[in-house]
């Protein structure tokens, strides 16, 4: 049994504590919400003093005239504060006109209608604030669900302690049904852990010594010991809720266009008050032609959606970074695959080695495996895998060199190695015998990858592998020909295995044995002919044309630094069937922003029309233009629901 510290139940509430205060303690102390509750409250007061001066500025007693007065102060000034704000930083916001109207109230005596439009758009901003929460709240609750307390061994001893003590190299027990607390690498011990809340995986994987879990994944059956590799903020899970937040705070085209059309409503409020003043010699009309006039609703329409819609792939095992890619998403028309890694499983399995000369199978192997050991590439990895399964002894190469797009060049047991196909070996000068180049075709033309092998300059054997497509490949290639996208093949495999790959997928256009530099003028060509072009890739080996495409897709980035990066968006588990989700809700998500802007340029119509004779009171006109916010939020809080749940 694991040893609890001397002061277990206290640990265990302090965990809770520090839980609880991190959660809440920035929300409670935000001046917005503080600023927001205290003038709520002045406001309750005064109505539950004298109700009738809600609608009218004759108070009946001093004592509601000051609450009112002291809930328009409270509301007002903070508004005043972030108009100030605005204007030292030359954004001329909503908050411009609401000021000028709550200061006008307040000098001719209407303080409970100042009151009422203080405190009603201090409440919108809250409202505001909530969509981005509600988006989120599918990975906030993965960050609930994580332990409070892990049992850490150290010095021999099996101690229990609170999340926050553990640090990297810890080495942590995972029992059966227990969450994951931290990203790590397992030690020892086996077991089945469902990782569908981070990477969206629907099967449990199967995890052993060497293996790499996540937090935020739940150990399902077996006990594993890990040690801690990354923790907090740095983990998978902790790298995916800063990026949410970056998506969230990022601004794409439309929402910059939309914000500067918003800046032309504070004169035209001005104006339009100015004018209504002057024509009717009403002031209390030209301050509810200030409130109702207020762009508030109509820059609420974009983020609210933009934010669900990134929520929703986030719920669905797809991280969107920003705002930018979702629109950039809903303009896509055609989407290029890499093949290798993508379209294919990635793990290609080495089916026969064909010695060329006197050199053995068994030695061919091994050089290969020495000489791509340290290598990224599948079909190198395939090659030290089928090594060690022979119960090869592999020692590192002495020098290693990766040639993106040609192959590897490494220097093992006091030999130059180099791996490649045809061209590459062309390319370094190797000699290679007719009667062997005509073997590869015909073992090309069967639809396998095939490498060939030079030791100390001469051609020694070929290394033949196959790769099988991934099983929703061609499905979600159907379902994105059905969405009216265009599907290219783009890879550095030959010309025969990605013809059968395409015909049976059923793409059209393809393209072979291409350089990474080669993929990245394939983008900017279909760019140039007026093309909104995404790219699927591996995200390392495809970094190139992921930065290119307008809108880079990496597959299976969970731990990996460098996807993450280079892409605008990532699978974070292998599954292609994500693909459609991210073209449908991004296209939902736009068509969602028109709605809504449709609805709040009808509602300030109205609004403005009925100000115009007097119908709308400042109280009235402040409460119509709040309540109009709700339709536009709970249409966009649609989008989260959007499409299937893993």
């Amino acid at each position: 049994m694991p040893e609890e510290s001397n002061n277990g139940p206290v640990a265990a509430a302090s965990c809770k504590n520090q839980h609880w205060l991190m959660r809440y303690r920035s929300f409670i102390l935000d001046p917005g919400t503080l600023f927001t509750i205290a003038s709520g409250l002045l406001l309750l007061l005064a109505i539950i003093s004298d109700p009738g001066g809600l609608f009218s500025h004759a108070e009946g007693s001093n004592g509601a005239g000051l609450f009112y007065l002291a809930a328009a102060l409270v509301g007002s000034s903070f508004i005043w504060w972030s108009a100030l704000q605005g204007i030292r930083e030359r954004d001329f916001t909503a908050d411009i006109p609401v000021s000028i109207a709550t200061i006008a109230a307040i000098a001719i005596g209407e303080y409970s209608a100042a009151a009422v439009v203080a405190v009603l758009l201090l409440v919108g901003g809250l409202l505001e604030d909530f969509v981005a929460a509600r988006a989120s709240q599918s990975l906030e609750s993965l960050a609930r669900l994580l332990p409070d307390r892990v049992i850490v061994r150290r010095d021999g001893r099996d101690l229990t302690v609170c999340l926050e003590d553990v640090a990297v190299d810890d080495l942590l027990l995972v029992r059966s049904g227990d969450r994951i607390a931290v990203d790590g690498l397992v030690i020892s011990g086996s077991s089945s852990v469902n990782q569908a809340a981070v990477t969206g995986e629907s099967l449990a994987v199967e995890k052993r010594a060497g293996d790499n879990v996540f937090a935020g994944t739940l150990n399902e059956v077996g006990a594993i010991e890990v040690r801690v590799t990354r923790i907090g903020r740095e983990t998978t899970l902790g790298q995916i809720h800063s990026l949410i937040e970056e998506a969230q705070a990022s601004k794409p085209p439309i929402e910059r266009l939309l914000s500067r059309y918003a800046k032309i409503y504070m004169p035209t409020a001005l104006i339009a008050g100015a004018l209504l003043w002057w024509w009717s010699g009403d002031v209390m009309r030209a301050i509810t032609m200030l409130i109702v006039f207020c762009p508030c609703v109509i820059v609420l329409a974009t983020p609210t959606a933009l934010v669900a819609a990134i929520a929703s792939a986030a719920m669905r095992g797809s991280l969107i970074k920003k705002g930018a890619a979702v629109e950039a998403l809903s303009h896509v028309d055609t989407v290029i695959f890499d093949k290798t890694g993508t379209l294919t499983a990635g793990k290609p399995r080495l089916l026969q080695i064909i010695p060329l000369g006197a050199v053995s199978q068994d030695r061919l192997l091994q050089s290969a495996a020495i000489a791509e050991k340290f290598s990224e590439h599948p079909l190198g990895k395939a090659l030290v895998s089928a090594a060690k399964d022979r119960g090869m002894i592999l020692a590192d190469p002495e020098r290693f060199e990766a040639l993106p797009g040609l192959g590897i060049r490494a220097r093992a047991g006091n030999e130059e190695v180099f791996l490649g196909r045809i061209g590459s070996l062309d390319r370094e000068g190797i000699s290679i015998d007719p009667s062997v180049r005509e073997k590869a075709r015909i073992l090309e033309a069967q639809g396998c990858s095939v490498i060939l092998i030079a030791i100390g300059g001469r051609t020694e054997g070929l290394l033949v592998f196959e790769d099988e497509l991934r099983q929703q490949a061609k499905p979600v290639v159907q379902n994105l020909i059905d969405l009216g996208l265009n599907v290219v093949i783009v890879t550095g495999d030959n010309q025969s295995a990605t013809e059968r790959v395409a015909r049976i997928l059923g793409v059209k256009e393809h393209f072979s044995e291409k350089m990474p530099q080669e993929k990245v003028q394939i983008v900017k060509r279909l760019q140039s002919q007026g093309h909104k072009v995404a790219f699927v890739g591996e995200g390392v080996n495809d970094g190139p044309a992921l930065a290119q495409a307008d809108v880079g897709i990496a597959m299976g980035i969970a731990g990996t630094d460098v996807a993450i990066e280079t892409a605008d968006v990532g699978l974070l588990s292998d599954d292609l069937s994500r693909m459609p989700h991210l073209i449908m809700v991004s296209r939902k998500a736009i068509a969602t922003i028109k709605h809504n802007l449709v609805f709040s340029l009808g509602v300030l119509a109205i609004a403005v029309v009925l100000t115009v004779p007097g119908i709308l009171t400042p109280v009235t006109g402040a409460m119509l233009h709040e309540l109009s916010s709700i339709p536009v939020i709970a249409n966009s809080m649609r989008l989260i629901a959007y499409g299937p749940k893993i």
